[in-house]
């Protein structure tokens, strides 16, 4: 990998966490792509729509912290694995959720640069 492939995943994932927090649905669209699989620490798993949807009408994000994050490079993929620290509050409820997990993400890069293709969350083991 690059380190100019290395800066520039670090960089897309700060915007994607910044996208979050700032409840910016336009940015944090343009950095998915249209097939997009998320699968968050519950188990549920959304497309690009889907999640777009949670995003939009069911949480609000409070914090985001990213630790120390591998990234390995295979061509025009990128698999990015680390810890994932959130809070989040859910709408309707009120509820607030403090999220501990590891996250692996799949970068792939095309013409128009890096999307975020697959997002899996799990829990931290004790």
């Amino acid at each position: 990998m690059t380190t100019s492939d290395h800066d520039t995943l670090r960089d897309l994932e700060s915007r994607r966490c910044a996208a979050l927090m700032d409840a910016d649905e336009a940015a944090l669209a343009g950095l998915l792509t249209e097939d997009l699989v998320h699968i968050h620490l519950n188990g549920h798993v959304d497309d690009k729509p889907g999640y777009l949807a949670g995003f939009r009408d069911k949480y609000v994000f409070r914090n985001i912290e990213r630790g120390d994050l591998t990234i390995r490079l295979f061509g025009d993929a990128a698999v990015m694995t680390g810890p994932l620290i959130q809070t989040i509050v859910v709408r309707d409820s009120g509820q607030v959720i403090d999220v501990r997990a590891i996250t692996t993400q799949v970068w792939s890069r095309s013409g128009d640069g890096w999307r975020l293709n697959t997002c899996h969350n799990a829990p931290v083991a004790a």
